[in-house]
């Protein structure tokens, strides 16, 4: 019988914080070499992943200001990376699109990610991948669920 104590949630909840935070820094290296910021990165991955958004709709999503989007797609479009063209259905609104330059760099970009993401899980065995997939959809969903209940704190209700 192992004499280690079981973890508490506040123990795993740090530990899993602590990981994100090191693999989020990790899995932008690739891009850093090759002077690209994470955040244009990420601003091309939600482009092509949601065809042709609008613009305030990444801002939210990616959780970054007007200002901030706005320079980013100034920049990519410098770069012949992304366009604006106006909204069909609502002439306030600017959508962005990848031109084909940008789907070249989206190709590289993604072939940067699949590799790196590789040599990152590299170190777990097949069995353990499949094990920490299970465990972090269970927790996910978990969550999520929380989410969606309301407050069940036995110390709130009334007696």
């Amino acid at each position: 019988m192992s004499s280690e104590k079981t973890p508490s949630g506040a123990d795993l909840a740090e530990a899993l914080m602590r990981t994100t935070h090191a693999l989020r820094r990790y899995a932008g290296q690739p891009y850093v070499q090759r002077g690209w910021s994470t955040s244009r990165v990420l601003l091309m991955l939600a482009v092509d992943e949601a065809g042709s958004p609008r613009m305030g709709d990444l801002k939210d999503r990616l959780g970054v200001t007007g200002r901030s989007i706005t320079s980013l797609v100034d920049g990519l479009e410098d770069e012949g990376l992304l366009r604006r063209r106006a909204d069909p259905d609502d002439r306030r609104s600017i959508r962005l699109e990848i031109t084909g330059k940008g789907h070249e760099h989206l190709s590289e970009i993604k072939a940067l990610h699949d590799a790196h993401a590789d040599r990152t899980f590299a170190v777990l065995s097949e069995a353990q991948r499949i094990t920490l997939l299970a465990i972090l959809d269970r927790l996910r969903d978990h969550v999520a669920d929380q989410l969606s209940t309301p407050d069940e704190d036995p110390a709130r209700k009334p007696h």
